[in-house]
């Protein structure tokens, strides 16, 4: 299984994205072969950006937000949440990774991975979850820049 990091879902449905043709291959493969595993923040953080117009060009509405995620979720083989006991647990490491503001929302998704097992992650933003040990895969829609 490999996780969905929002900048996936938003690159996908983002036509204008210069990122937006290597997000849907990837995306989509992963989903053809039952590999996508999306988390619960995820799913809010893609809702609040896309329907967002200091984010989007062309948000879209509450209703086309709410279509899409109720589509996706029917493809989608598996959904996580947050419960008691992956909180209470992240709370052990949380000064180990010196996590601070924002950075709260990837680390309880890179906890979560841990908890339910899944090592691998589909984002732009590798600089996110580089720290974390447990996280054996980063595949980003970026081409890497060879230096000479």
């Amino acid at each position: 299984m490999y996780y969905i990091d929002t900048n996936i879902l938003i690159y996908v449905n983002d036509i204008e994205s210069p990122y937006h043709q290597s997000a849907s291959e990837i995306f989509y493969n992963l989903l053809e072969q039952n590999m996508v595993c999306l988390h619960e923040i995820v799913l809010a953080e893609f809702f609040a950006i896309i329907t967002d117009s200091r984010k989007m060009q062309a948000p879209w509405s509450t209703s086309q937000a709410k279509n899409y995620l109720k589509d996706l979720l029917g493809t989608v083989p598996e959904l996580h949440f947050l419960d008691m006991e992956i909180v209470s647990r992240s709370c052990i490491d949380i000064e180990k990774y010196d996590i601070k503001r924002y950075n709260i929302y990837d680390y309880l998704i890179a906890y979560s991975m841990k908890f339910y097992g899944v090592e691998k992650i589909v984002t732009l933003n590798k600089n996110d979850f580089e720290r974390y040990d447990f996280i054996k895969e980063i595949i980003s829609p970026v081409k890497e820049m060879v230096q000479r």
